[in-house]
Formats: C-alpha cells, structure tokens, sequence
C-alpha cells in the first residue's frame, strides 16, 4: 500500500482490516469468556489446584507445538479459506463443552482448542497487517490490540452474565453450559466477515522464494520483541485466569469489575498509543507504559476491597494498552511483506510460551503459598521484559533500516 499513500488520504479502515477486526472481536470474547472460569469449572468437576493449573496451561502449550505447522500454512495456504475453517472450529468446540462435562472430554476440548489457537491469533494479525498501510502500521495494530484487550475485559462479563442466565434455569451445571453455548454463539458470527474477506492469493514465485517450510516456522529477526511479549504473557494471563478466584479468596464482591474498567480505559488509550507509537517509535512508549503495567500486579496483590482492584486495572490497561502496540509493530516490522506470517507466527510461539508458563507456575506456588505471593511474584518477568527489549532495541532499529532500503531499491526497479 506504500505507493499510493501520498495520492489519496491514508486510512486504516480498509474493508479487509474491518472484517477481520469484527471476526476477532467476536472470537475473542468468547475465547476469553471461557478461559476466565477454567478454573473454577475444573474445581466443579473436582480436580485439584496443580492439575487445574497444568489443564488451563494445556490450552497455550498444544498452541505452541502446533505453531510449526500453523506459520508455514498460514504463510502459503488461502488465508480466507483457513480464517473460515479456524474460525468455524469454535462453534464445535464450545458445544462439546457445553454438552460433554467431564474432565476427559474438557481436556480433549482443550487440545482442540490449543490447535485453534495456534492458527486464528497469527493469522488474524497477518490479515490485518497486510490490510493496513505502512505509515499507519501502530495506528492500525493498536485499534486491532483492542479485539483482544477489550474482549479480555469484556469477555470475562459475558461469561458472568450467561453463567446467571444459566444457573437460573439449570442450577451450577446450566451456569456452565450458559458460558459455553454462549461462547459457541460468537464463534458462529465470527464466520460471516471470514467469508466476506478479500481473497488475496500469494503468488507461485513469492511462495518459492520463502524456501522449505521449516524454513518458515520462526523469523530469527522477531526473537527479541517475541521473548518481550513472552515475558508480558507470563503475567497477563493470571489475570484471566485466577483474578475471580482471589476475590472469592479474600471477599471482595463485584471484582469482575477490574475487567469492564479495564475495557474502557483500553478503548480510551489504545488508539491513542497507537498513534503515539507511530509518531516517537516503540522504545519510548514500551518503558514507561511497561512499569505501570508492572505496578498493577503490585496494587492487585495487596488489594482487600475494590479499590487496588480497581487502580491494578487503570494500571495494567494503559500499560498493556501501550506496550502492546510497541511490541507488535517491531516484530511486523523486522520482516519483509511476505514473511509477516511467519513473524507473527514468532510472536504467538512467544506468547504461547508465556501463556503455558504462567498458569502452569502459578499453580504451582499456589500448592504452596496463596495469590498474594502469585500476583506480587508476576512482577519479575516483568522486569526481565525490559531488559531484553534495550538489549535487543538497537539490532532491530539496524534491521529497519535495511528493509527500508531495500523496498526502496525493488520500487526503482519497477520503475525502470
């Protein structure tokens, strides 16, 4: 999109960017509606604390050993047609959840559900960065952060709202189907903009010059921002996860409402750090945002009433609002064009990592402490985060500037 951005006005909101904005949006929610009370529904079905920590991991681990098979095909195969089968697999997904409560089947359910993962997160992102112009690439990603982000606050309220719903009429167990047939629902709508897409095909000589496909399982350029965002993980999905938990554990009614504050001060900020990003570069948005990420952790871990509750969102949404953005555009941005989908393969690899990690040792220091020591301890991979973003920050600053110079040189031969 790069040639035609000085003869029209650039805008993000192209038809492609919209429709995968509106198919995430909707998948989100309902996947984080559901991961929100893994937890509590494995102790429905009576599994213990360490197993329940390892089950809610299950669902980012199968994600992560898939992702060798996931970046190659989502970086040659039609990217319409896998958004459309990826995106239909929560509809049957959901509904074994909802019909099949035991806890062979959930863990089954889970596996399936980690393979979805592997596909729908980067092929998503790769959709969307190639909808979007270069010179709004962080504007762009930003608004598209918020399909995750507000979903993760908003999502968790879906679940409780169904959860009510369905233990009106069918008691605990219709709480918990409520959760998933809703869920099943979304996952159901996020298919119509997947057939509404553009259907953009990668050409035979693009493909070829990608080389062998293990080729295109990781970008050794977006390591260091994927290590970043592993790091971030770690601690962003305790709050999914064991955040309505402890506030059973210590009392404090309404705490889902950490999730609807987050939602908002996200829609607030997000677009705006975007732009933001664009304008002063990642390095001097990620720091500042990323302490105050940090200290949400720390407000949380000490709350006893709604009030750190509530300043731990304020905190964790500007700083995740922020970071994300940063982060997102650097590993986009470490790779041509045509090897976004391995980058962004890369990046959910990092993720997935964080994502399993966290629940996993989480559960672990439950078996012997509480969630007090598991939120302040959620601090630390913080603190790494940081570190790897400035060791890392001047080879991918190198790296731009080599791919800039090179798109520069491919346009004046075309021109010649």
């Amino acid at each position: 999109m790069t040639s035609n951005e000085t003869n029209k006005k650039v805008t993000i909101w192209t038809k492609g960017f919209t429709l995968v904005l509106i198919a995430n949006i909707c998948t989100s929610l309902a996947q984080f509606g559901v991961n929100t009370y893994v937890s509590t529904y494995m102790g429905y079905l009576g599994t213990g604390p360490v197993l329940t920590g390892v089950i809610a991991g299950l669902y980012f681990g199968v994600a992560f050993l898939m992702r060798p098979i996931s970046g190659p095909a989502i970086t040659v195969l039609n990217k319409k047609m896998l958004m459309i089968i990826v995106y239909s697999s929560g509809i049957v997904i959901n509904l074994g959840y909802a019909f099949f409560p035991t806890t062979e089947i959930f863990v089954i359910m889970r596996v399936l559900h980690g393979v979805q993962l592997a596909f729908y997160g980067s092929l998503a992102l790769t959709v969307a960065a190639d909808s979007l112009p270069e010179s709004k690439m962080a504007s762009g990603l930003g608004v598209y952060g918020l399909s995750y982000i507000a979903a993760q606050a908003f999502g968790p309220t879906v679940a409780v709202f169904s959860r009510s719903i369905g233990e009106r009429f069918m008691g605990e167990r219709g709480g918990f189907m409520g959760i998933f047939l809703m869920a099943a629902l979304l996952a159901a709508i996020s298919v119509i903009p997947c057939i509404m897409l553009p259907n953009n095909k990668v050409s035979k000589a693009d493909i070829a010059s990608l080389g062998a496909w293990y080729k295109n399982i990781v970008a050794k350029e977006a390591i260091v921002p994927s290590t970043v965002a592993m790091l971030m993980a770690i601690g962003m999905v305790l709050f999914g996860t064991y955040l309505i938990p402890y506030g059973e554990w210590k009392n404090i009614n309404n705490i889902s409402l950490y999730f609807t504050v987050s939602a908002f001060i996200t829609l607030i900020v997000r677009p705006i750090a975007g732009k933001l990003t664009d304008k002063y570069g990642s390095a001097k948005i990620f720091y500042p945002s990323v302490t105050l990420y940090m200290c949400a952790f720390i407000a949380v871990s000490y709350a006893t009433d709604l009030k750190l509750i509530i300043v731990g969102a304020v905190c964790a949404a500007i700083g995740m609002s922020a970071a994300g953005p940063a982060v997102q555009v650097m590993v986009m941005q470490s790779v041509p064009p045509i090897r976004r989908g391995v980058a962004s393969n890369t990046n959910f690899l990092g993720m997935d990592l964080g994502s399993f990690f966290g629940p996993t040792i989480a559960g672990v220091i439950l078996a012997r402490y509480d969630y007090t020591v598991m939120f302040r301890l959620a601090a630390i991979p913080i603190v790494i985060a940081m570190i790897v973003f400035a060791l890392g920050w001047k080879a991918h600053l190198r790296q731009r500037e080599y791919l800039q110079l090179k798109a520069v040189e491919q346009e004046e031969e075309l021109v010649e």
